[in-house]
């Protein structure tokens, strides 16, 4: 996804008095407003919309408002952080995430889901890093078009077109990377366990684990590797649920495949979704040199992904590969990252060219 940013504005003003106290600084307020450029069947282009205000009641308090619109996605998600001092927690979030998306799966059929749900994570600091748990609610609507996938059928009789579930979860993070250099360095560990409970009309296990580690050699060289392992399971007898499948291929899984098109396929060639997931990827940076102020990185990486096992596929799994180079540009608003990759195989949804932006190298 392309974003090339519009406007951009910051605001701050005095917050209102909140149970008869008020914040000791100023809040702020950032709004901003992109045009989002895409490469996508049929999201030519989408406007998102942001909207963040910081220390709403008090200080620490945080809350994170987003509203994006584009030909394949409609959603409002916000997030409220808070710092609490109760038993060993240190800071409870909430998140709340509403929207309609569709997703391709032949250039004739298309998934179209809407889906809404709740997150609440208590969570606490030690030196070994942050720990959560938590429990959220959600629900998932199925409208597929017409000419509908032979697995989608199948899981539409089995578990109808709207469900709901009731998961928990625990999760777990120690970060060590550093995060203002501008080559990427240190150490990310992550797990995850989410455990979709009967008190839903779905149940199922759901376990992600991430590994990243960089290197700098001098000041002008990163070198690092990410590996990322998933499992997800339908338990009593239930299908794993739509959304919590692996879709592979796309920026974060393996380049030079379009977002969503690896995995196991069904009679007709959709890709379903894949219970387990494990992809690697290695990349070497370089500050190349520096046009005016602004640095430039070049890369060179390679990504490789296995993603199998779906009830009922014709092709139980799928492994792609590819190479390439990049090109990353620091901005005030984050990293844009372009990519050319090289795909070991043709599966018809291959996409050489690619680019995002993210914040930073978190």
């Amino acid at each position: 996804m392309i974003r090339l940013a519009l406007l951009c504005a910051a605001i701050g003003f005095v917050s209102p008095v909140w149970a008869g106290e008020a914040t000791s600084t100023e809040p702020e307020l950032l709004l901003s407003l992109s045009l989002e450029v895409g490469s996508e069947p049929g999201n030519a282009a989408a406007i998102a919309g942001r909207l963040q205000r910081t220390h709403l009641f008090r200080d620490g308090d945080a809350i994170d408002i987003t509203q994006r619109f584009s030909a394949l996605r409609k959603e409002m998600i916000a997030k409220y952080n808070a710092p609490v001092a109760w038993l060993v927690f240190s800071a409870v979030s909430h998140e709340l995430r509403m929207g309609d998306y569709q997703q391709f799966i032949t250039a004739e059929k298309k998934l179209s889901t809407g889906q809404a749900g709740y997150r609440n994570v208590w969570a606490w600091q030690t030196r070994r890093g942050v720990f959560g748990v938590g429990w959220g609610a959600e629900a998932l609507r199925i409208d597929s078009t017409a000419g509908i996938a032979p697995y989608l059928a199948d899981y539409v009789a089995r578990e109808g077109r709207t469900s709901h579930g009731i998961p928990i979860f625990a999760l777990w993070s120690y970060d060590r990377r550093d995060a203002n250099s501008l080559l990427p360095a240190g150490h990310l560990n992550q797990l995850s366990v989410e455990w979709g409970t009967p008190l839903g009309n779905t149940t199922y296990t759901k376990i992600d684990a991430t590994h990243e580690s960089y290197w700098r050699f001098g000041s002008r060289v990163s070198a690092g590797m990410t590996l990322t392992a998933g499992s997800a399971r339908g338990n009593r007898g239930h299908l794993t649920p739509i959304g919590k499948r692996y879709y592979g291929g796309g920026v974060g899984s393996v380049r030079g495949y379009e977002s969503g098109s690896l995995g196991p396929v069904d009679s007709s060639g959709a890709t379903m979704g894949a219970d387990l997931m494990l992809v690697g990827n290695a990349e070497v940076l370089w500050h190349a040199f520096n046009i005016g102020p602004t640095p430039i990185l070049l890369s060179v990486f390679a990504d490789h992904g296995r993603f199998q096992r779906a009830e009922g596929s014709a092709v139980d799994r799928a492994s792609a590969a590819s190479r390439g180079v990049g090109i990353s540009v620091p901005m005030s608003f984050g990293i844009a990252r372009f990519s050319f990759a090289e795909p070991n195989r043709d599966n018809g949804r291959g996409q050489r060219f690619q680019f995002d932006v993210r914040g930073n190298w978190k």
